[in-house]
């Protein structure tokens, strides 16, 4: 089938019309549309219920003629529609509706990005499918839906960093709390992994470290946080919870620490069976 005529479908009128119909899934149809008038795509795409006219009461030559070529008449006086020729309209209207969708996807992508042509979005296909998903996300309402959010600011970090020199790199609030989560509970390694087979998606150590130290999650020696556990489990509506030392090592020398202003390492007394901080 012509391509052209393919890409023309939703304006076809008249014979054009009907002989893409003809070509497409036969004559029979043709005759169907052709008594009722139905001259174009649009017009059928408006009334696609083609056969409903074959239970009425019309003693007209022309209509019985065709009624008796496109039905079975059942025992009751009622018309059911041959399958072949209901199976070749079904298909015909969704050939007709995939067709208009593309155009649609065709037009919307021309409006809104007037310096890329179509053929340009067809050539890459990240870009036409990055395209379809935020249509459908806008199609079903979901815009505002969390469980599309996170991924969605991913996808605009990676691409609006690979354009930019790395030390413009920018993150959201919630890719920085997806970046510390991912570096406490996979440690180090895993972290480099990630950030560094996905350029762009996460930020580098030294602003990782840059948050930590900012968002008051420095440990202390000696320092228990009661309260912020507490506040953190009733949070989570958890009231049982298991805490363990997954590793111990020896501390070679006293260091200092200029953030809490102390020396780390001496052996640290205790009070009531709990080690005094900054001792």
């Amino acid at each position: 089938m012509d391509h052209n005529i393919i890409e023309n479908v939703s304006h076809l009128k008249n014979d054009d019309f009907y002989n893409f119909v003809n070509g497409l899934v036969g004559q029979q149809l043709v005759d169907n549309l052709c008594f009722q008038s139905i001259t174009s795509t649009q017009s059928l795409i408006r009334n696609p219920n083609v056969f409903e006219i074959f239970n009425m009461n019309c003693s007209e030559p022309d209509f019985l003629t065709i009624r008796e070529r496109s039905c079975f008449q059942l025992d009751n006086g009622k018309y059911i529609v041959k399958v072949g020729l209901l199976n070749n309209l079904n298909y015909l209207l969704d050939f007709l509706k995939q067709q208009q969708q593309n155009l649609n996807v065709k037009n919307d992508s021309i409006e809104k990005y007037p310096g890329l042509s179509y053929e340009f979005i067809n050539k890459h296909p990240l870009l036409k499918t990055l395209i379809d998903w935020y249509l459908l996300i806008d199609e079903d309402d979901r815009i505002c839906d969390d469980k599309h959010r996170l991924i969605k600011e991913f996808i605009n970090a990676i691409i609006y960093n690979l354009t930019k020199p790395s030390n413009h790199f920018r993150y959201s609030d919630n890719i920085k709390d997806f970046a510390l989560s991912l570096y406490i509970l996979g440690g180090k390694l895993t972290y480099e992994f990630v950030r560094l087979n996905l350029p762009g998606s996460l930020p580098n150590l030294t602003m990782l470290h840059s948050l930590i130290s900012n968002s008051n999650l420095k440990i202390s020696e000696a320092e228990f946080r009661f309260d912020e556990l507490q506040n953190k489990l009733k949070n989570l509506n958890i009231q049982y919870a298991f805490g363990s030392e997954d590793m111990t090592s020896v501390i070679k020398k006293i260091k200092y620490d200029s953030i809490t202003n102390t020396f780390v390492g001496f052996p640290t007394p205790l009070a009531h069976g709990i080690p005094i901080k900054e001792y």
